[in-house]
């Protein structure tokens, strides 16, 4: 059970999460420099959050193969969505992805170390671009793990940074409700049965409307 303020305060987010998502879709096609980019940018509201993933495509990589050193244009599009963000409260979590494209057998440096690696280069842009240290609320690489495309683990797609604006509900949920002093008055005077608690330890006799009356009845 949700309350109307509650409910109320998540309408709310949901609409700042939509103008945010329109916000940066125009903010892209409106910068010369980036503007090619905007199929590489993919914007969702989900369960957690705002998601923005920045993608690869088969002909526009964000990083050169193998390489946690992003292009000049990632860095732009990123300090771009940036700017959008600074807008709004949310603490965010920034997610590295690969594809399902394996090293060699032995190797020390995996898909798990480039996937954590360039989650942390787009943390330091993002934090280059203004964004307040406390608001970030994780860095991870996952490598392969969670596809985008999950019928094809090689499509270039799967290679992306997840940016998701986590819901407040979920970084600072709204305590329990207090009950109102109307609510508990009615908890203290009432039984489990709805009677009244008039502070007597025994429950008041039950009456049987229907029991006999011992003795003659007189009538006046």
């Amino acid at each position: 059970y949700k309350s109307k303020v509650n409910q109320a305060k998540e309408e709310a987010e949901r609409k700042r999460f939509e103008k945010a998502a329109e916000k940066i879709k125009i903010a892209i096609l409106e910068n010369k420099k980036i503007n090619k980019l905007k199929d590489n940018i993919m914007i969702t509201v989900t369960p957690e959050g705002l998601r923005i993933d920045i993608v690869d495509q088969e002909s526009e990589s964000m990083f050169p193969s193998g390489s946690a050193n992003m292009f000049e244009k990632t860095r732009m599009l990123v300090s771009q969505i940036t700017d959008i963000i600074l807008e709004m409260p949310n603490e965010i979590s920034i997610r590295g992805h690969t594809d399902a494209a394996r090293y060699s057998d032995g190797a020390k440096y995996t898909n798990w170390e480039l996937s954590a690696d360039r989650a942390n280069a787009v943390r330091r842009v993002i934090l280059d671009s203004g964004l307040p240290t406390e608001r970030l609320n994780n860095v991870m690489g996952k490598a392969g793990t969670v596809p985008l495309i999950e019928d094809n683990p090689l499509d270039p797609r799967n290679r992306r940074i997840t940016l998701i604006l986590l819901r407040e509900e979920l970084t600072n949920p709204t305590p329990p409700e207090e009950k109102s002093d109307e609510e508990e008055f009615d908890e203290e005077l009432l039984f489990d049965d709805g009677t009244l608690n008039d502070g007597v330890s025994e429950e008041p006799e039950t009456i049987n409307p229907y029991k006999k009356t011992p003795g003659a009845i007189e009538f006046p």
